[in-house]
């Protein structure tokens, strides 16, 4: 159904949605589809379409579509994921009907329950597919089979008292996804937090607080991580580099035009936001520079607070082919391995559109493996846009100083934090820690880190974690 929706668009369309920056796009693309569903000519060609296949209900579909506004929004809500998204998981199959307790134990062999809990469900199944092939690898190797099952659960999906009345879980034997409603509530043994989409923050609290059981990152132990200027402190107070940076409170515009001065460029923000949200750079020499950074806070303020900082990727990322170079910022999965410490686990890097441009993809950048980034090294324009190589020790480095900012957020068991690399007058790299996330993102594009960082890795974004979870269900210290 969802590709015969799909075909309702016309030819380049999809391409022409992939492309749009403009911060409605989800807005419009929905509407469109809307438009698809409700349209007679067009659903008489849906059903033209699904007549041709066999084993169909075809008076269930009939009445499920022309009475449930909800299965026709997550008809559209697959075919959003699959105009604006590459297709990083596994289809995505949803069951008309509940499933009946009797077949919940064959469906979920594990013996605990972890829910991904989320609100913004296009993209999510990205985010979920990875944690859950993690969690059946770490159970394989550990302990021979299915331990954890790992459900996907819509805020919607829980009761008052933080039951799970409907999930999405990976089919290993089918390799799909499947989304369904239960006939009990399920009682989660451990949740985390993903893709709560705007004001994640205020969702995140909320629905910590209503949660009884062990929560990977409640809110309370988020604070920290959520403030960026705050985490900056904290980092600089443990002799970490970070960027110069200045907090703008709403309307302080005599403050954001005098840390422009400052600097030779710098980058403006919202202090809450996070995933490359309303990032943007501003070079003090440009003659349009101050109204253009008055227009940009003023978009950010609706926010909140702003945050400035210094432009400090000193180092940036060579195309090997184009030899064009693009904004670099490595994105570093870490785990709880110990009592206030973390190891680092997994990441990827993150590109801009070219070396004037944040690198994030929500404006036009794209995503590398760590290996790719860090073989293509380049030093910025003020040293001749030279080839820069990493040795074995400054790896050693960057994952030393890594490890030791995300021992600032003790209670955390998963975190991603965002890293650029720049270099001294000698050459020597020094990492410039930016932010860090509670919730992280890209997990699908996430590669389990080796020792050489220059070797290929396999997907994934923590093993750890699993095992983190099963020692703090027990009460047992990590190690």
């Amino acid at each position: 159904m969802k590709f015969l929706l799909l075909e309702g668009l016309e030819y380049g369309e999809v391409r022409a949605w992939r492309v749009r920056k403009q911060s409605d796009t989800s807005v419009a693309l929905r509407r469109r589809l809307e438009a698809l569903l409700t349209d007679a000519q067009h659903a008489i060609r849906i059903g033209e379409g699904l007549k041709v296949l066999t084993g169909i209900p075809w008076d269930a579909v009939n009445r499920i579509l022309s009475v449930s506004l909800y299965y026709r929004q997550r008809l559209i809500d697959v075919a959003m994921e699959a105009v604006l998204s590459e297709p990083l998981a596994p289809e995505l199959c949803i069951k008309f009907d509940s499933t009946i307790q009797h077949d919940l134990s064959a469906i979920l062999p594990g013996a605990r329950n972890h829910a991904v809990l989320f609100a913004s469900p296009v993209f999510f199944t990205n985010e979920f597919y990875p944690l859950a092939v993690d969690a059946y690898v770490h159970d394989s190797e550990n302990y021979g089979n299915q331990q954890t099952n790992v459900l996907g659960v819509h805020t919607d999906w829980l009761t008052t008292d933080g039951k799970l009345t409907r999930i999405l879980y990976l089919d290993f034997d089918k390799g799909r996804l499947v989304e369904t409603d239960v006939e009990l509530p399920i009682v989660p043994d451990s949740v985390n937090f993903l893709c709560l989409g705007r004001q994640e923050q205020e969702k995140h609290q909320a629905i910590s607080e209503r949660i009884n059981c062990l929560q990977v990152n409640p809110s309370k132990v988020s604070m920290l991580a959520d403030d960026k200027a705050e985490t900056l402190a904290e980092w600089s107070a443990l002799g970490l580099e970070v960027p110069a940076y200045q907090e703008i409170s709403p309307g302080n515009l005599a403050k954001a035009f005098h840390f422009l001065d400052s600097f030779e460029e710098i980058v403006v923000k919202p202090n809450g936001a996070t995933e490359g949200e309303l990032v943007a750079f501003f070079q003090r020499s440009h003659p349009q520079a101050r109204i253009a950074l008055q227009h940009h806070l003023e978009r950010c303020w609706e926010q909140g607070k702003a945050i400035a900082q210094q432009r400090r990727d000193g180092v940036l990322f060579r195309d090997p082919v184009s030899g064009k170079c693009h904004s670099l910022a490595l994105r570093f999965n870490l785990t709880t391995n110990r009592v206030g410490g973390h190891r680092l686990e997994s990441g990827y890097a993150q590109l801009g559109q070219d070396e004037q441009s944040p690198a994030a993809c929500g404006q036009g950048g794209r995503i590398i493996p760590v290996d790719m980034a860090l073989s293509s090294l380049s030093c910025g324009p003020a040293f001749g846009n030279q080839p820069f190589r990493l040795d074995p020790n400054d790896w050693s480095r960057i994952r030393e100083q890594t490890e030791r900012a995300a021992s600032l957020f003790m209670g955390l068991m998963l975190i991603g934090l965002d890293v650029l690399l720049d270099h001294d007058l000698h050459g020597k790299i020094r990492p410039v820690f930016l932010e860090a996330n509670p919730r992280p993102a890209g997990l699908s594009h996430s590669r389990l880190l080796v020792d050489d960082p220059m070797q290929p890795a396999i997907n994934g974004v923590s093993l750890d974690l699993w095992g983190c979870l099963d020692s703090s269900r027990q009460g047992i210290g990590l190690v």
